[in-house]
């Protein structure tokens, strides 16, 4: 069972996602592919290298550890009709947050309907970030401790300089000892605890990099759905890709052109631009010394404090086109470059990003994907499933002030009688005092206006002690507070969905792998409200 949340400012999400949810044209306007039908006609008309892809693909997925379901699919991928669903995201430590499994699972069910829906084989690809540089964005995770808090758990060894995640490793190994430790002692010990932390002490070692050791966590949590695991941080990839990267030097003018003129599109419309760039931006990177950005300074071009002119950066990036890669906005167009992109699944920020970037891929002569709204979900336990019910607190309520919440439930449980007779004490005070200023006021009539001020000072005073009976019986409902606390760290964890921060590890510990299954059965890959997902269903 899965109730549904109907997609809302108060789960995060922005203005051009919310109306690309509901279909409003001022939205679907940046998202010109009408259907599957159309995408995978125009990639029809488009030529891939599909044996060398596909080489990659196995040499990468046999470092992973991939099942024999995805050596199929990759092998399906050389029939010349085959497509493929994609989604992404960085190699985040201990496999990120839990909407990174989400979007796997969701993708491989994706793509098993619409190649029913095409009659021609779909294959579903996750692109492991591995040009990402920004290690403080990977370095982190987050899991519930066995007191209910939620604890970041961190890598803190940074490379030298900024470098891709697919050349980062975890070579300071007592940093990642304690990374390990500090996991294993907030999840504790469990029946299935042996076979996780084999499992991470296998995938994590001192020689893997943060996509290495993502992909063989990757690989064994989907292994048995055929999940083709992709880095485009490879030297063949990137050889592949040299001629797309020298195409976006030589259309640098026509390339901001058509940027600035749908990011001010966007703004027309009244939607933000989730990606700001500065107008000298190339959207590539090199990597000489660290990756850094490649800007525009008149004729030339700066990599750091490097100066080079057009065609010796053209020679660099045809020498060297291990160096090179593409920013976040020509990243899914790198993407539609080396494979045939039926679709491609992101949620709200990302939808927000590509909606300014689709009519780049005419420009390279590209088919633009049909992007679609990745699930979203919640996993409820038992516990807390039980804890809502009996207090009626619904879901929306702790996407807010949890202490509203507090205040509300223990309101509910304080003793009517003594409520009640606070009122009547009041009452009681407010006439007899009534009652007595009237009869003061034959002695003296001045006297009104100092005796509204003394009931003033008794009525304040009377609220005030009622407060502090309040205050003392919500110190009293300890229990129930913290209960609730424990509620909203588990749903609402760091004021972010649960999908945005936990680790799926600590559902893991608790429940076991056979726990993915449950996830991926459970995965409506259609559904565009937020599923919440009860795991009093889940059976071991």
């Amino acid at each position: 069972m899965s109730d549904l949340i109907v997609p809302g400012k108060s789960l995060g999400y922005s203005d051009i996602y919310l109306d690309f949810l509901k279909g409003q044209d001022s939205a679907k306007h940046f998202f010109p592919a009408a259907g599957i039908e159309d995408v995978a006609i125009g990639l029809d008309a488009v030529s891939y290298d599909r044996e060398e892809i596909a080489a990659v693909l196995k040499r990468q997925n046999r470092l992973f550890g991939a099942s024999n379901e995805t050596f199929a699919n990759i092998e399906k991928l050389k029939d010349k009709k085959a497509l493929c669903a994609f989604t992404s995201q960085q190699a985040c430590l201990f496999g990120g947050p839990l909407l990174i499994i989400i979007k796997a699972l969701a993708i491989v069910k994706a793509a098993h309907r619409y190649s029913e829906q095409l009659n021609r084989p779909v294959v579903p690809v996750f692109w492991i970030a591995g040009d990402d540089h920004d290690f403080a964005e990977v370095n982190h995770t987050c899991v519930l401790d066995r007191q209910g808090e939620a604890v970041q758990i961190s890598y803190e060894t940074p490379p030298a300089v900024e470098l891709p995640t697919a050349e980062i490793r975890f070579s300071d190994e007592a940093e990642l000892e304690k990374a390990k430790g500090a996991l294993k002692t907030a999840l504790g010990d469990t029946d299935f605890t042996p076979e996780l932390y084999d499992l991470i002490d296998s995938s994590y070692t001192p020689d893997s990099t943060f996509v290495t050791a993502f992909g063989k966590l990757m690989a064994r949590l989907t292994g048995q759905f055929g999940l083709i695991l992709f880095s485009p941080g490879d030297p063949a990839v990137k050889r592949l890709a040299a001629p797309f990267f020298t195409e976006i030097l030589n259309k640098q003018d026509e390339l901001h052109h058509v940027i600035t003129m749908t990011n001010r599109l966007i703004e027309q419309h009244g939607y933000h631009l989730q990606v700001q760039k500065k107008d000298n931006a190339t959207h590539l990177f090199c990597n000489l010394d660290g990756r850094r950005p490649v800007m525009r300074e008149g004729g030339n071009f700066l990599v750091g404090d490097r100066r080079y002119t057009e065609d010796e950066l053209r020679q660099c990036i045809d020498e060297s086109p291990d160096r090179a890669s593409p920013d976040v906005m020509l990243r899914p167009v790198l993407q539609s470059y080396l494979f045939p992109v039926l679709t491609q699944k992101g949620g709200p920020s990302e939808i927000a990003y590509l909606a300014q970037i689709n009519p780049i891929f005419a420009l390279f002569r590209l088919v633009g994907p049909y992007y679609m709204a990745r699930p979203s979900l919640t996993f409820l336990e038992k516990r807390f499933e039980k804890l809502m019910a009996e207090h009626e607190i619904a879901f929306e309520e702790l996407t807010g002030d949890i202490e509203q919440v507090v205040n509300r439930v223990l309101a509910k449980s304080f003793p009517e009688n003594l409520e009640s007779k606070f009122e009547h004490l009041r009452h009681d005070v407010e006439h007899r005092f009534g009652e007595f200023i009237e009869e003061s006021l034959a002695f003296d009539p001045a006297l009104r206006q100092f005796g509204t001020q003394m009931y003033g000072k008794i009525d304040f005073t009377l609220k005030q002690f009622e407060g502090k009976v309040f205050a003392s019986h919500k110190r009293k409902s300890k229990e129930t507070r913290d209960r609730i606390y424990r509620l909203w760290h588990a749903i609402y964890p760091n004021r972010a969905l649960q999908e945005r921060t936990l680790n799926i590890t600590y559902f893991l510990s608790r429940y076991g792998l056979g726990f993915i299954s449950f996830m991926y059965d459970k995965i409506d890959c259609e559904e565009t409200a937020h599923q919440v997902v009860h795991l009093k269903e889940f059976q071991a």
